[in-house]
């Protein structure tokens, strides 16, 4: 089991990662919760595979064990009216501020029972289980929670760190293919940001691991590329987030590389297209406008490019569905937009990239009006 440890604010949590770790819930959580109570929050699908084993755990560790279960099953679920169903449930068990939530599930659980921790009696207790490997290494680490609001991805949260970070590799054992395919956007995106060695990792490895997907074979190898790419990536997390926990130095801002543009396709398509899928997406087109300005070489750009495509994504979904002038406007509501300028984050190389606040709406509208209907480019529309 690989360990590593956050520090923030008002102390520190581990995040662990390893292989049969569910069953040992109970144990990693005895001396960390001072109540006897825990709220396990899931969906029905997670709860079928992983629910039973942490249930037994907790309760052969002495606590009482209460379960919620989302009703609906993705971005739907963050919203006000399943938020108020779950504060109605955490009262009706009478929750208090020494008692737990146990997120299990994706980045969708987390991001709400972690809100309803940070909101309920003031702020509770929460541990994030991740069962996805986009929440193992991105979501659940950080503290930040959410929900969305008119049709505004994530527009409501709070920052509200973890307990513990629970990441057992036996849970991607049933995770679709699909699941995979989102978490890599977010894997590729720690390897441009920061560590140009796990860039180079995947690389060399991705596509024989979703040769060996496709085929519905993974072996012992694969699991231990995956334990690897969950270490590194949630340690670039880990570092970045402990260096700028509430977004002060502009330093967090970094981790938002290909969400300003990702955001706003989900958005524009009410949540059709999944976040891996707008990430990726979002991440070229940064890719491809910090080339335009002459900040990134066209050797990252096709590098990146290339390799999202061996990960699966980047189907030439987002040409000509959706309008330029749509996207821009839900960009500008972004939360890091500031006095009427988009902030996004470009890259410089392979491992570096930087916060610009100086591109108008209307020098965006431009840029994605001509690539989202050109059919030549550099890496943007070369299919």
């Amino acid at each position: 089991m690989k360990q590593i440890k956050v520090k923030h604010a008002k102390g520190q949590y581990k995040i662990l990662i390893g292989t049969d770790l569910l069953p040992k819930t109970g144990v990693f959580l005895k001396s960390l919760v001072g109540g006897r109570k825990i709220l396990i929050v899931s969906h029905r699908t997670i709860a079928k595979y992983h629910s039973g084993t942490v249930k037994h755990s907790l309760e052969k560790a002495g606590f009482e064990v209460h379960s919620y279960l989302l009703p609906y099953g993705g971005e739907r679920d963050k919203s006000e009216q399943v938020l108020k169903s779950l504060w109605k449930k955490m009262a009706d068990i009478g929750l208090d501020r020494s008692s737990a939530l146990l997120a299990l599930g994706g980045g969708v659980v987390g991001d709400l029972a972690g809100f309803a921790a940070a909101t309920y009696m003031r702020g509770i207790s929460v541990v994030q289980v991740p069962t996805t490997l986009l929440a193992q290494v991105d979501s659940a680490i950080g503290g930040k929670t959410g929900m969305d609001l008119y049709q505004v991805k994530n527009i409501v949260g709070a920052f509200h760190q973890p307990r513990m970070v629970i990441c057992d590799m036996n849970t991607l054992k049933t995770l679709p293919l699909a699941e995979f395919r989102n978490a890599f956007a977010e894997v590729i995106k720690y390897g441009v940001i920061w560590d140009a060695k796990l860039f180079d990792l995947l690389e060399k490895k991705t596509a024989a691991f979703f040769t060996s997907l496709n085929r519905g074979k993974l072996n012992q190898k694969d699991f231990s590329f995956l334990e690897i790419i969950v270490y590194r990536s949630a340690k670039v997390k880990a570092e970045v987030v402990c260096k700028d926990e509430f977004e002060t130095s502009g330093l967090r801002m970094i981790l938002n590389y290909g969400h300003t543009f990702g955001h706003a396709f989900e958005s524009v398509s009410n949540y059709r297209i999944s976040h891996g899928e707008a990430v990726a997406v979002g991440m070229m087109l940064a890719g491809e406008l910090a080339l335009r300005e002459g900040l990134f070489p066209k050797s990252g750009q096709a590098r990146q490019v290339k390799l999202l495509r061996e990960s699966g994504l980047l189907e030439p979904w987002f040409r000509g569905r959706y309008a330029a002038a749509k996207l821009v406007s839900f960009m500008k509501k972004d939360k890091k937009a500031k006095a009427g300028a988009l902030r996004l984050v470009l890259p410089r190389t392979i491992g570096r990239v930087e916060v610009r606040s100086d591109f108008s709406g209307a020098k965006v509208l431009s840029f994605l009006k001509d690539v989202l209907t050109n059919k030549t480019g550099t890496g943007v529309n070369a299919q």
